[in-house]
């Protein structure tokens, strides 16, 4: 519709300019003394249009001729712009695909072509990456020295860059100094504090695990599950790290969150402690609250073993307590052989022996065939008690053939 009233514009002025040439009888004087000139109006009109344009372009041909020199400084520098891009693309593109020799001399060329200085910069960056990947170290080091020197020694960039390196060299210790650097600039860089957390758990420091991990979970760094296993890891290697008081235990207890107390492994390795420096108690009630939070195995076991442990308290509550535990778990070959054990101790002989059978008949364990074997060998039931310890031997060889 536009180039349609357009075209009737230019049509309707094409009439206009013809209908006023034709009926047009005026005329122009130009007076030069002592020259005196007399010009029809229409040629006047013509004449001064053609002057006009005329004096435009060699204003425009002056001006081109003087921007020459520019516009040629512009071509070449778009032209280096051009090839360093293509060349980039082609160095990013490398590297994604394993081609490392090649990502790093596409990322030389490209930083050879590019003027930018914050451009030669992520060039260099990506050559010193490709050449770690490559495993070309000396190149890579040099790389690594060329970026310092361009950003003159404070680029995030870099500083991330040489903490991935370090650690993936097993350089631990400068790998911690580059991240202190990269701190400096981004206290809380996501990327940085999960390398730094991988770090801590190779080095077994699990405070600073534990500090780390709640930082990742809150900015959403970390899956909630995935965190309190860490978390849960880390606490067991602050059991494990030295043995400690009575009161300091029980500090470092009741520091622990509620979800944390009732963690089957971490229940029982503390149950364990607290055995050893006296608190019974302690120990029975931390395994209680974590068996009634989550059935699992490995409380259970200390549970079942609490008599043999010394742990003082009420032999029958506890029992009774399992046996209230059996009518929810009917078929837990591991409760049954608590049990078992718990009556062995207790010298119930009739029902122990009737826990440890029914745990060989749900599941029959290397474990339970020995307990059940030691139990008969007291009650002078020999030759019994001895097809028991071979089934538990056989058993165990198979478990070791099947990990081996």
């Amino acid at each position: 519709m536009r180039f349609l009233f357009w075209l009737l514009a230019l049509f309707g002025l094409a009439v206009g300019l013809a209908l006023f040439a034709r009926y047009n009888s005026g005329y122009a004087l130009l007076f030069f003394p002592p020259w005196r000139v007399e010009l029809s109006l229409n040629a006047f009109v013509l004449l001064f249009a053609l002057l006009v344009l005329g004096g435009y372009a060699i204003v425009k041909l002056v001006d081109w001729l003087l921007a020459m020199p520019r516009n040629v400084r512009r071509y070449h520098a778009a032209k280096r712009q051009r090839d360093a891009r293509r060349y980039r693309r082609d160095a990013i593109t490398a590297m994604a695909e394993g081609r490392y020799h090649k990502a790093v001399r596409a990322s030389r060329v490209a930083r050879e072509a590019e003027d930018e200085r914050d451009m030669k910069l992520i060039d260099t960056l990506i050559a010193a990456r490709s050449a770690h990947l490559g495993r070309d170290y000396e190149a890579r080091d040099k790389f690594v020295e060329e970026a310092r020197d361009a950003s003159g020694g404070r680029s995030l960039a870099l500083d991330m860059l040489e903490a991935e390196m370090c650690y993936d060299q097993y350089r631990n210790r400068e790998a911690l100094a580059a991240l202190q650097r990269v701190y400096a600039q981004s206290p809380k860089l996501t990327a940085a504090l999960k390398l730094e957390l991988k770090i801590r758990q190779q080095e077994n420091h699990p405070a600073r695990v534990i500090e780390l991990t709640d930082l990742l979970e809150k900015s959403d760094g970390l899956d909630p599950n995935h965190a309190a296993r860490i978390r849960s890891q880390a606490r067991l290697a602050q059991l494990k790290l030295g043995p400690m008081e009575p009161r300091e235990l029980n500090r470092w207890w009741g520091g622990l969150k509620r979800e944390e107390r009732v963690q089957p492994k971490l229940a029982a390795a503390a149950a364990k402690e607290f055995i050893r420096v006296g608190e019974g108690e302690q120990a029975e009630s931390v395994l209680v609250d974590a068996l009634e939070a989550e059935w699992d195995v490995a409380p259970l076991e200390v549970y079942g073993e609490l008599d043999r442990l010394g742990v003082k308290g009420d032999a029958v509550k506890r029992l009774a307590r399992a046996e209230d535990w059996l009518r929810h778990h009917p078929n837990d070959h591991q409760l049954l052989l608590a049990l078992g054990r718990m009556c062995r101790d207790a010298a119930l002989w009739g029902k122990a022996r009737n826990y440890l059978e029914a745990s060989v008949a749900v599941a029959a364990t290397p474990v339970a065939h020995a307990e059940l074997g030691q139990l008969l060998e007291q009650l002078d039931e020999r030759e019994v008690a001895d097809q028991h310890y071979r089934a538990s031997l056989g058993l165990a060889l198979d478990l070791l053939e099947k990990r081996a």
